[in-house]
């Protein structure tokens, strides 16, 4: 049902209003307070006033999709990511899952039991053996890497310390004042070095970091791992690109229950095989009547001699293999420098 509003009542003659409310008045001489750069200084303050509720909406918009980073961040991340172990004939580490990782690690309290430390012992990756025949069986255990281990009290407050940083968190700060300050928490270490970044390829290159070509990412990364990123000493006075490094790693190598190694693809990157369990490497047989139970060596995986495949010695890297390898040597020695 609508309401119906009462008529407005009709205008006073112009005669009986004051006169600086009449219609009929001339209009006053506009008075200029502002000069040329003033206004321009009063525009750029009004832009960033109404980019801020803006920026604020996309953070919001992320977080109710269980996300942390908006489109814009994620995108700077995913090409950062891809300058530490770059695409080629093989996935680089945004296609491996490295972004979904980090930002797994800093919305891990978004969740009833935090994603810190995955449970187990077994994944689904491996079958379990048949005690009968001393051979892999159809048999697969449930991914008990999925369920993460709930926290004790110490553990969630360290860990929410880590993320959110100790100021953020009550009873965390109680080491801040002996430790030489509070510990950053990862979401604005993050949140503070991925804006730097754009804000370097600006005015490097004129664009965003994303949106650079290779050779001009990797500029602008070496130009702001000079010194533009302030160590931190809580953490063993790494850079934010330090930390990128380790998480990025991480992300590429972990299990693939972090949110990273999609697809095990890090894994077969590096030629590693992954958790072997419950299958193993030795299989215990019990059903032979003519054989005591006893440990039968996988003969893909000899536990007591050299594997087969290593004879006469070690396999060398992949190709794949060595260029991650070399990547990291040539990011350590940056550093270094």
């Amino acid at each position: 049902m609508r309401l119906r509003l009462p008529p407005a009542p009709p205008p006073a003659p112009s005669s009986e209003l004051p006169p600086e409310l009449r219609w009929d008045a001339p209009a006053p001489t506009p008075i200029v307070l502002l000069g040329r750069r003033e206004v321009l200084k009063a525009l750029v303050a009004a832009t960033a006033i109404a980019a801020a509720p803006v920026v604020g909406l996309r953070r919001t918009w992320a977080a109710t999709r269980g996300r942390f980073f908006t489109a814009h961040e994620r995108a700077t991340l995913g090409a950062l990511c891809d300058r530490i172990i770059p695409p080629d004939d093989a996935p680089g580490a945004r296609a491996l899952g490295a972004p979904a990782y980090i930002e797994g690690l800093l919305t891990a309290f978004d969740r009833r039991v935090p994603r810190i430390f995955a449970g187990g012992p077994f994944s689904n990756r491996n079958p379990y053996p048949d005690l009968d025949t001393g051979t892999a069986s159809r048999r697969r255990p449930r991914n008990a890497f999925r369920h993460f281990v709930p926290l004790t009290r110490l553990q969630e407050l360290r860990w929410r310390a880590e993320i959110f940083g100790s100021d953020k968190v009550r009873g965390a700060d109680f080491g801040d004042a002996a430790a030489g300050g509070p510990l950053v928490g990862l979401r604005t270490v993050y949140r503070a070095g991925l804006k730097k970044v754009d804000q370097a390829a600006q005015a490097m290159a004129g664009k965003r970091f994303a949106a650079l070509a290779d050779a001009d990412q990797d500029r602008v990364l070496r130009a702001l791992d000079g010194g533009a990123f302030p160590r931190d000493p809580r953490r063993g006075n790494a850079t934010f690109v330090d930390i990128l490094i380790q998480h990025t790693l991480e992300g590429c190598f972990a299990v693939p229950e972090y949110g990273g190694n999609r697809h095990v693809g890090g894994w077969r990157l590096v030629g590693l095989e992954g958790d072997s369990q419950p299958l193993g490497y030795s299989l215990f047989v019990t059903g032979m009547s003519h054989i005591p139970p006893h440990y039968e060596q996988r003969p893909d995986h000899p536990m007591s001699t050299p594997n087969p495949d290593e004879l006469p010695g070690p396999l060398p890297l992949t190709p794949d293999g060595q260029r991650v390898q070399q990547t990291i040597l040539s990011l350590t020695a940056l550093l270094g420098e």
